[in-house]
């Protein structure tokens, strides 16, 4: 339903109606599309991309809603989550690696 940038971090959050809010981590596309290789090594990398290759990665996955979220976004300046879901319940959640239901 939603996702958002980090404002500083190659992470990635999103809303879903599976009831979830993930965190993914897209450093690894950063890095691919920032890396100075040769025309040969971009056109591997191309190759395995195309045959199932990895750009993002799911890093944590938060649940804790009852119906579908259906908006999820990092807070410009604290370590935190917020998310909205159909349960008419806005969620903060901490971000201190131990994403598991920490809910303030």
């Amino acid at each position: 339903m939603c996702a958002l940038f980090h404002p500083k971090d190659d992470l990635v959050v999103s809303a879903s109606l599976d009831q979830t809010v993930r965190v993914w981590d897209i450093g690894s596309l950063k890095r691919k599309n920032a890396s100075p290789a040769d025309d040969i090594l971009r056109l591997s990398q191309m190759n395995t991309d195309l045959f199932g290759g990895v750009d993002a990665v799911v890093k944590y996955v938060l649940e804790g809603h009852d119906r579908g979220v259906n908006w999820a976004s990092f807070h410009p300046t604290l370590p935190l989550i917020v998310s909205a879901a159909d349960d008419r319940q806005v969620k903060i959640w901490r971000m201190n690696g131990k994403y598991r239901n920490n809910l303030l």
